[in-house]
């Protein structure tokens, strides 16, 4: 048997300092009512200032590279969906499904309540980052609807357009209920949406 080595068991609990970290911060963040501190976040990760420094030079950064990592980890499912839709129809439909529902699933609508605080808000640079991880996102999609376009399954699609307009429409519904101010079932959101930007839309659901 294969014994980890020194820098093994060292990368190891590095990763395992850094994810306490991240879940930590997420957690307090996540909470909203105020500036969450440095030291609070240490607390809760049980890590100390020389452990926090190793991993990130500053709370804003920590902030940035949570909103980068949660925004990839996204984008890949979006990447698996779409990917492996049969048409191009289904795949615009499966990004929708697939985007929407991280309003609908625990652990993601918590960590995406993550970037509602105020405090985010104010983080050097995050408004940028958001609008690049935005259009990440949306490049899934308007790659979908070109595909759709050429396959003839949506013939009159407009991808830049139509993306972009799915996107905001889906976007919107994340915010709101991320707020507690959309209780609807998902599969009851899902069909609207999916109705208003999929001509034909609905018979098969």
């Amino acid at each position: 048997m294969n014994m980890p080595t020194g820098r093994a068991v060292e990368s190891g609990r590095a990763e395992r300092e850094r994810a306490g970290i991240v879940r930590a911060a997420h957690r307090l963040i996540g909470r909203g009512g105020g500036t969450t501190a440095i030291e609070d976040i240490l607390r809760a990760a049980g890590v100390n200032r020389r452990t926090f420094y190793r991993h990130f030079p500053s709370k804003d950064a920590l902030v940035l590279a949570m909103q980068r990592e949660a925004g990839e980890l996204v984008r890949n499912r979006l990447r698996a969906a779409v990917g492996g839709a049969a048409d191009g129809r289904a795949a615009v439909i499966a990004w929708i499904e697939e985007f929407l529902g991280i309003g609908w699933h625990e652990r993601q609508a918590r960590e995406g309540r993550t970037f509602l605080a105020p405090e985010v808000g104010m983080v050097a640079g995050i408004a940028d980052a958001l609008e690049d991880v935005h259009a990440c996102h949306r490049e899934i999609l308007v790659e979908a609807f070109g595909r759709a376009r050429e396959d003839g399954t949506l013939p009159a699609a407009v991808p830049g357009r139509d993306a972009f307009a799915v996107h905001a429409v889906v976007l919107r519904c994340l915010e709101m209920r991320a707020r507690a101010r959309l209780d609807r079932p998902y599969p009851v959101v899902r069909d609207e949406i999916v109705r208003l930007f999929v001509p034909g839309a609905g018979s098969e659901r």
